[in-house]
């Protein structure tokens, strides 16, 4: 069985929200400051104090965020690929938008450091270059993100679009040379239509995580153990199998767990096979976030074994795909006390409520 998300996992996640917040606030008062307007109760010096204020901690969080995804170990992200776009293996593209945000962000640090010797027009121009690290995180959190499709987190990310929507739209309306309508309800509009169709038709659609770009070896969450050498020992034999299934929710985290436990009646045997009685348990584990009534793959296990006894075999899930998923099934150490090679299996699985049926067929090396 693999190990649940690791405190790193959790602690990544919570600082890329945090420092979204973060960027949205420093972006909103950006904006806001552009137009000028002091109040005796909000004077314009406490209004950048807190802009930049803001902007520097939105930094150290994107820091955090970079440092523990780096050393979580679980995507093959390292430091490198967190400041060069198009350098990593796992979700190459929106991992790149987080990429291209914080070199945007490190900009505008860097040369306010030095603004003094680069000139004022020098640093705006940066400086406004800036602002487009927001929508950029935004993208790249949705993309990349494993809670895309959590209710709570598409409300935060709604009301970081609304807050920057219409605060640009006010700045709009105060300026000298006021645009049209159509020109400011398009450029209030443009952000929140891309994101909206880019939910739509990506991150809210069945299979993301694949098409996004996840390596298949991660899909499972988890590597095949190295094959060793180990004496002949009874293969698993292919059959059919029905029993029940469970679904439960982590509520802190969103993920989803599916717990099938089933008893296997082996087919008819090939001539010198055995199958280890004619009933043997099954267990398979599928966890991941939620895709309607299944789950997109984030680690899964499968074990087998006699009824009543501990697993002879047991591997992890390689693939899922609709009913179907394949997995390699390895001798455990209650079994002539090694690992073994690896025997591949398919298997269907159906679910109707709590009841569980389908078939297991050992694709190579073992009773069919």
């Amino acid at each position: 069985m693999t190990a649940g998300p690791s405190l790193l996992w959790y602690t990544t996640r919570a600082t890329g929200v945090v420092a979204l917040l973060l960027l949205t606030g420093s972006v909103v008062l950006g904006v806001a400051g552009v137009a000028r307007i002091d109040n005796p109760r909000w004077p314009r010096l406490l209004t950048a104090g807190l802009h930049r204020n803001l902007s520097l901690l939105a930094v150290a969080f994107v820091a955090v965020h970079i440092v523990t995804t780096v050393l979580d170990g679980y995507a093959p992200i390292g430091w490198l690929s967190a400041i060069v776009p198009f350098t990593s293996p796992y979700r190459t593209v929106w991992l790149s938008l987080g990429a291209v945000a914080l070199d945007l962000l490190l900009a505008v640090v860097i040369t306010s450091l030095v603004r003094v010797r680069l000139g004022y027009r020098a640093w705006r121009a940066v400086h406004w270059l800036g602002y487009a690290s927001w929508p950029v995180a935004l993208w790249h959190g949705l993309g990349t993100g494993t809670d895309s499709k959590l209710p709570w987190l598409l409300a935060l990310d709604a009301a970081c679009v609304a807050a920057v929507t219409c605060t640009l739209g006010w700045r709009l309306s105060l300026a000298r040379r006021r645009p049209s309508v159509l020109a400011t309800a398009l450029a209030c509009a443009a952000v929140p239509l891309a994101t909206a169709v880019f939910l739509a038709v990506g991150p809210l659609q069945p299979g993301w995580a694949r098409r996004a770009g996840t390596p298949v070896t991660l899909l499972s969450g988890t590597m095949p153990p190295p094959a060793t050498t180990a004496p002949p020992t009874s293969p698993p034999a292919s059959g059919r199998f029905n029993g029940r299934a469970s679904r439960r929710t982590d509520q802190a985290s969103g993920q989803v767990t599916i717990t099938v436990t089933a008893r296997l009646s082996a087919a008819s045997a090939a001539p010198g096979a055995h199958s280890g009685g004619p009933v043997r348990s099954l267990a398979i584990t599928l966890r991941g976030t939620p895709d309607g009534a299944g789950v997109t793959l984030r680690s899964g296990t499968v074990s087998l074994g006699p009824a009543g006894a501990a697993p002879s075999y047991q591997g992890p899930v390689l693939r899922l795909a609709g009913h179907r998923l394949s997995a390699e099934l390895h001798r455990t150490a209650a079994q002539h006390g090694a690992t073994g090679p690896a025997v591949p299996v398919r298997i269907t699985l159906v679910i109707r409520g709590t009841v569980a049926t389908g078939r297991l067929t050992v694709t190579s090396g073992g009773a069919r």
